[in-house]
């Protein structure tokens, strides 16, 4: 298994994006803490892993994000039930459509908070419960972002300041953390079948084809949280360029895409455009090849 033995906290994690990451973690033999304002989403997701029957432990204890002492009080738990973190998933995000001249200010508070504040609290409650003492297995933070940057949609200056926002401090506290066997990385998904894009229609079977399942994300947490991915810091991973790939994988014929070396030179000369924008992230697409051969 991938990450077995492994302990893993994820926000956000009882719906959504969250709770797709937890189950694919799971299933690859990690230890799980789970943490969302409500019980009953924790619950559910609790349930859904322990009926793989797998084995791991799954920790849950709701928090709400924007409170420094509630989330801070999880992650004591998390560490006293699974011991020290080899990965935390800032995932928890909200978003809301507003024109700008019209926005709530306290929605556009509220946005911030989450999707900001959130990941320094996240970091903030994570850090003295971090496993920091191999560099041949460093700790990983992972923040969930969004295309929002550097794409800038009209109608969500809150979450586009927000999601704009990370990226700095990603950068700031991969160079500031850079000496203590710590990496930080960014995934920046296209739209995803959530509620924060559907509302309660997310999950109904409905989604516009363009729209990725929460799911589609597993496999880029998943190399990030693992061996292979140990070297890789403050990187931006864009979903749209790595489906761009996938797509090329699909067609390229079977004497070339065995690996990344023999994919390179193929993807090189179908899409030269792509193959600039993911020439620096092989590896992945070499975990990516391995987990669909």
């Amino acid at each position: 298994m991938l990450l077995k033995g492994k302990n893993i906290v994820i926000t956000g994690s009882g719906r959504g994006i969250g709770k797709a990451i937890a189950i694919a973690c799971a299933k690859e033999g990690a230890n799980i803490g789970l943490t969302s304002r409500t019980i009953e989403e924790l619950n559910e997701t609790k349930k859904e892993i322990e009926d793989l029957g797998i084995g791991v432990k799954v920790i849950i204890k709701p928090a709400d994000i924007t409170k420094f002492q509630e989330i801070m009080e999880a992650f004591m738990t998390f560490h006293d039930e699974l011991g020290p973190f080899n990965g935390v998933i800032a995932n928890a995000g909200y978003s809301r459509m507003w024109t700008t001249h019209e926005f709530l200010n306290e929605k556009f508070s509220e946005i911030m908070d989450t999707n900001v504040l959130g990941v320094f609290y996240t970091f903030k409650a994570a850090y003295p419960h971090l496993k920091k003492d191999d560099k041949n297995d460093k700790a990983r933070f992972i923040i969930t972002g969004s295309e929002a940057y550097p794409n800038a949609p009209p109608k969500f200056t809150a979450y586009v300041a927000s999601k704009y926002a990370v990226v700095g401090m990603q950068k700031a506290m991969a160079l500031e953390y850079k000496k203590e066997n710590i990496t930080f990385n960014m995934i920046l998904p296209t739209q995803v079948d959530t509620r924060a894009l559907r509302g309660k229609k997310a999950g109904d079977g409905n989604k516009p084809e363009h729209v990725l399942n929460p799911w589609d994300l597993n496999d880029y947490y998943l190399f990030l949280l693992s061996e292979s991915a140990n070297r890789i810091d403050n990187a931006l991973i864009f979903t749209y360029d790595i489906n761009e790939a996938k797509k090329l994988l699909f067609e390229a014929p079977s004497g070339n895409k065995e690996n990344w070396e023999v994919f390179k030179e193929y993807f090189k000369e179908k899409a030269p455009k792509s193959y600039d924008k993911v020439k620096n992230l092989g590896k992945l697409i070499d975990f990516i090849i391995n987990r669909t051969q």
